[in-house]
Formats: structure tokens, C-alpha cells, sequence
């Protein structure tokens, strides 16, 4: 389990000894902190048959089901393949299934994750069964936009919030997972994740800095005047939810460096009171999460972001000198 959970397991085990643990806790938390990891733990101490000392013993018989997949009472609901939105017709199936009597022990529990990809009509059948739960059934919601959840489904739900980890925490255990990386790309990693430590793990992991950086890099020359082609790399629009994240996080660096004088991965130029440029990169910023939120459509990322960088290279030479 990840170090910084620790105080959040021990106060949840207070919470279920305390017999307070409301049926449908909601883990929130922003992306990247570990929530998808609670969850599961929280699916394992509730379906464990013997658990120690606040944790799944990890031997009895819903424990070793569990993590293979096969436990008769625990059931995931999320997308199906291709697919960004959870329908009606699959909730309406998983509520019929967890609300069954439990096969093993005496708990049944569901995972929604991610919970806000419920369509209307699919968190309106969950509402049900949030307003009635069966004493034997947990459903564990996970999040890290509430906000796209109705109201009603957000109000039978007991929020458990997964905070930021304290940075030296994070660093510490970044440094053991890439001992071969510089506390320079770490650190620079978990800034731009805004100290998320799974979201920086995964960009050291896989080459995902260097493929911001590369972004970032080419942003620079359309608006430095290092190059006027504003050609969308091929790349960019094989990933486009990594791309789109990118551009939205430097373009929102850009803004901040404009304000302030400085931004992570940007380095420091004098500020610029600009109304005007603040309102285009806002606009683009706007354009680029509108983007994320399309990667997985069916749609020409290729041509949206094409548009894209001909209204970032509009902003050439309007920047401040970095230093």
C-alpha cells in the first residue's frame, strides 16, 4: 500500500469498527494521489473473513479470490471497451448482481470507478439503491470529478477524501521507484503533477516528462520564432488525452509566468500586465481541457489540434523574454 495512505486506512478502520462506515463511501481525490488504491484496499478489508490489526489477512478464502479476479462478491463497473460513458442497462446488471445474497461471509461490494463517466439516466438507476442500501452491501465510488455527478447521487454518498502526500513523503518514495533519474527530472516530475506521486511515477515510468517537455519545447519555438510551422506531430495526436493534458498544463504555465514572473518548467520573464493575451491563453487553456475531455470520441484530434496551435502561434512574439 502506498505510504501516504496509511493515516487514511487507520481512520477508516475507526470509522467501520465504529460502525459508521456509510454504505456508499465516495473516495475523491485529485488525479494521481492514490484513490484507485484505497478503493481497492477498502474492497479487501470489507470482503476479508479475518482481518488483523485494521487489514485483509491476505489468506483467507476472499482474499486470495480477490485479487484473481474470481471473488463471487465483489463486482467492478466502469466503461465498457471503446467506450467513455457508463450506460444504464450496466448498472441497472450490477445493482441486480451486488444485491444478491453474499456467497462468501456475509458482505457483498461493488467498485464504480470512475463514477462521474455514469451517464443521466445511469446514476438516476443508482439512486435507488443509494437511498435503500441492503445491510450487506457496499458500493465504493471513485472520483476526481464530483462534479460531473448529480447532486442527488453526491448527497447519499459519505465523501472520503485522498489528499496530496506531504512532498518529502512523496519525493522519498519516488526516489526509491527511479533511483536511475536525477532528483532534478523527480522533482521536476512531481512539481508538474502537482505533487501527485502516481501521476509523476508514471511520467519518469514511461518517458511521459519527455514527451511534456517536447511539447513544451515546441510551443516555445511557435512563439518564440524558433519555427512558424505549426504542423500537429504525429504523436500528438496518436495520444491525444496526454497531448491535450500537456497543453493545457503548459498553456496554464504560460498565464501563471505572465502574472508572476516565473512558473515550473518555464523559468522567470519580467511580468506583463496583458488583458488581452490573458483572455487567449484562457481561451486556449479552455480548448485544450474541452480536447482531454474528447480523447476518447471518435473525432480529428489531428485537425482540432492543428486549430489549435494557429491560435497559440497567433501569440508569437507577444511573450516576455525568458531569463
Amino acid at each position: 500500500m502506498l505510504p501516504w495512505l496509511r493515516a487514511e486506512r487507520s481512520r477508516l478502520n475507526d470509522v467501520l469498527a465504529a460502525g459508521r462506515l456509510g454504505h456508499a463511501p465516495m473516495i475523491l481525490g485529485s488525479a494521481g494521489v492514490g484513490k484507485r488504491a484505497f478503493a481497492e484496499w477498502l474492497a479487501a478489508r470489507l470482503l476479508c473473513l479475518q482481518p488483523a490489526d485494521g487489514e485483509p489477512c491476505g489468506h483467507c478464502t476472499a482474499c486470495r479470490l480477490l485479487p484473481e479476479g474470481t471473488h463471487p462478491d465483489f463486482f467492478r463497473l466502469a466503461p465498457d471497451d471503446g467506450k467513455t460513458e457508463i450506460r444504464v442497462d450496466q448498472v441497472r446488471g450490477f445493482i441486480d448482481s451486488v444485491t444478491l445474497t453474499p456467497s462468501i461471509g456475509d458482505r457483498r461490494a461493488g467498485l464504480i470507478d470512475p463514477a462521474d463517466r455514469m451517464n443521466r439516466n445511469a446514476a438516476n438507476a443508482l439512486l435507488k439503491t443509494l437511498e435503500e442500501p441492503s445491510g450487506d452491501v457496499w458500493l465504493i465510488l471513485v472520483t476526481d470529478r464530483p462534479d460531473r455527478l448529480p447532486v442527488t447521487v453526491r448527497s447519499r454518498c459519505q465523501v472520503h477524501r485522498i489528499a496530496v502526500p506531504e512532498r518529502a513523503e512523496a519525493e522519498e518514495w519516488l526516489a526509491a521507484r527511479h533511483p536511475q533519474r536525477s532528483g532534478d527530472e523527480r522533482s521536476l516530475a512531481l512539481t508538474l503533477a502537482d505533487g501527485a506521486p502516481l501521476e509523476a511515477d508514471g511520467w519518469l515510468a514511461d518517458g511521459g516528462l519527455e514527451v511534456g517537455l517536447a511539447i513544451r519545447d515546441r510551443l516555445d519555438a511557435l512563439v518564440g520564432g524558433g519555427t512558424p510551422d505549426p504542423t500537429v506531430p504525429a504523436e500528438w495526436h496518436e495520444s491525444p488525452e496526454a497531448t491535450w493534458t500537456w497543453l493545457a498544463r503548459w498553456t496554464a504555465g504560460w498565464t501563471r509566468r505572465l502574472q508572476t514572473g516565473s512558473a515550473d518548467g518555464l523559468g522567470e520573464a519580467p511580468p506583463a500586465a496583458d488583458p488581452e493575451m490573458l483572455d487567449r491563453l484562457d481561451a486556449l487553456w479552455r480548448d485544450a481541457l474541452a480536447g482531454r475531455r474528447m480523447a476518447g470520441d471518435p473525432v480529428r484530434h489531428d485537425w482540432l489540434m492543428a486549430e489549435w496551435l494557429r491560435g497559440w502561434r497567433a501569440l508569437a512574439g507577444r511573450f516576455p523574454v525568458a531569463r
